[in-house]
């Protein structure tokens, strides 16, 4: 476990022993299970107590995050104030597995990458493959979570500026285009080739980084969506985050927790585009819609800090510690599709 991804879990930790009075409770509601209080032991200058990285490990605050955006309201009066993580760890945080090839920097890359696996397959535990560009990427811990979970086994492959789909990359940088196409006919042909060991293929992307008009963005993604489909696969399409207009990070340095939540935010009409994933799923037989920017924005606008989650990165890739708190949300949906029990 990185340094940087430690201390959210100890911040998490000391969130929920803060306000251990409010935050579990018998009357917790569904969407986040009451948890008993727990006791963290006292950190030496530099060390970090076993018992308080297994503690870590489990807790989070009630309503952290995206349970703090579900349609019965969630409110959480402890996480007031609260900035987790801090702008100078949220800038760098990156879904990074050692030991893993889970992503290769660069936009030329060709080859699919290796050994990006978690869980471990067995009956009734649905095989789930996730692909996609960075954004891609950046939800990827929350699947992650799941697998560890016990309920999916998951493989990735996921590839800077080039989602899944036929589309030309949108993009000033014209040389990523050959790269990103070569990529892609790779990809096509494991997916086709992994389709009777997988149940699900799960894709988003930087909507604003595939081109073309709505219809033939449709067309274009059934290209390569349909063929996948027809081995008996079935296609989970995630939206895409919303886009800030400017660095999120330094916003928050100057503007702090709760005024940067909105100052640092951006409304849903600057920030939320159309998005090719939520339309060619929904027009697609075999494809499911899977809309989550109800856990980014509400009445209109999408701030920059959700139920004491620093949520961006920078202006365009979510956190670690925001992907994490929408695995629940995923687990949930995932159950009503009736993915997993």
């Amino acid at each position: 476990m990185v340094w940087g991804h430690l201390r959210t879990r100890i911040a998490l930790v000391a969130a929920a022993v803060v306000g251990a009075g409010v935050l579990v409770s018998a009357s917790a509601p569904a969407h986040e299970p009451a948890r008993k209080p727990l006791a963290v032991a006292p950190l030496a200058t530099a060390v970090v107590a076993p018992q308080v990285v297994q503690a870590a490990a489990t807790a989070r605050p009630r309503c952290f995050g995206a349970a703090s955006m579900a349609k019965k309201r969630c409110h959480n009066p402890a996480l007031k104030g609260k900035l987790i993580q801090r702008p100078g760890i949220a800038k760098r945080e990156t879904a990074q597995y050692p030991g893993k090839q889970c992503y290769q920097s660069g936009v030329q890359q060709i080859r699919l990458n290796r050994g990006c696996t978690f869980g471990t397959r067995a009956a009734g535990r649905p095989h789930v493959i996730l692909v996609g560009d960075s954004h891609a990427r950046a939800i990827m811990p929350a699947f992650v979570e799941m697998a560890r979970a016990g309920r999916i086994s998951l493989e990735v492959q996921v590839r800077g500026s080039c989602s899944w789909t036929t589309s030309r990359v949108n993009h000033p940088d014209k040389s990523r285009v050959r790269p990103c196409t070569l990529y892609r006919k790779n990809l096509q042909r494991w997916l086709l080739k992994q389709a009777p060991r997988t149940d699900v293929v799960v894709t988003t992307g930087y909507a604003r980084q595939v081109s073309g008009s709505a219809k033939s963005q449709v067309i274009k993604m059934r290209a390569l969506w349909r063929p996948v489909i027809r081995k008996g696969v079935r296609i989970v399409a995630i939206s895409d985050n919303p886009r800030l207009k400017g660095e999120p990070q330094k916003c928050l340095v100057k503007y702090g927790a709760i005024r940067g939540a909105r100052k640092c935010g951006v409304s849903t009409k600057a920030g939320l585009s159309r998005d090719p994933f939520l339309l060619t799923a929904k027009k697609t037989r075999g494809a499911t819609a899977l809309d989550l920017r109800p856990r980014f924005c509400k009445k209109g606008f999408c701030p920059a800090v959700i139920g004491g989650a620093n949520v961006y990165r920078d202006h365009t890739h979510i956190t670690v510690t925001y992907a994490e708190t929408l695995a629940p949300v995923l687990t949930g949906k995932f159950r009503a599709m009736r993915i997993i029990r």
